[in-house]
């Protein structure tokens, strides 16, 4: 991952840390933060840190994440962001040391679904991919960087033309929730 690629990102609520070095960008995540909107019970977690640049048109998202341990819930993903109330993640996430998921939420004009598959045991490495085209996008993830399968389809119900894509993490229920970046690439 090259530095000089990485200025064109800002964060969205920094995180506790972040280092560089040959293996990619560590990212700590705060306690207690996350991506998650339920405006029928008046529930808004948007304290996440997302590391996005705008995309215009039409789009390719490509990133991978890696992390020794994980705690219930921790997250580190891809993530698409129109506004506060329209976005879409994807990411490993554990409810147990037993059984890993990958997770992906749609959030529409301030509600979330969340969706999961089962991932085996162990997994602690996933690519991501995230596409635009014509105002459609496809979400798929790979285990071994190289075979992608598709999550899903989906539409914005309020999309937009520069809409802001990256890489996201949180830890909703631990502290010092680590993780390494080591690639990301928009074309």
């Amino acid at each position: 991952m090259l530095l000089e690629t990485l200025k064109q990102f800002d964060w969205m609520n920094e995180p506790q840390r972040v280092r560089f070095d040959d293996e990619g960008m560590f990212v700590t995540a705060k306690y207690r933060t996350d991506f998650w909107c339920c405006a029928r019970f008046n529930f808004r977690k948007d304290d996440g840190h997302f590391f996005h640049c705008y995309a215009l048109g039409d789009f390719c998202c490509d990133l991978d994440w890696e992390f020794a341990s994980a705690g219930q819930f921790d997250q580190c993903g891809i993530m698409l962001r129109s506004d506060v109330n329209n976005w879409f993640k994807a990411s490993i996430m554990y409810d147990n040391e037993e059984s890993p998921m990958l997770a992906t939420s749609l959030t529409n004009d301030g509600f979330s679904d969340l969706a999961t598959i089962p991932l085996p045991k162990g997994t602690k490495h996933v690519w991501y991919r995230l596409k635009r085209r014509n105002s459609c996008y496809i979400a798929s993830y790979s285990l071994d960087g190289e075979e992608y399968v598709q999550l899903r389809k989906f539409y914005l119900v309020h999309d937009v033309d520069d809409i802001k894509v990256g890489a996201y993490i949180c830890a909703p229920q631990r502290e010092d929730f680590e993780a390494v970046l080591r690639g990301l690439n928009i074309r």
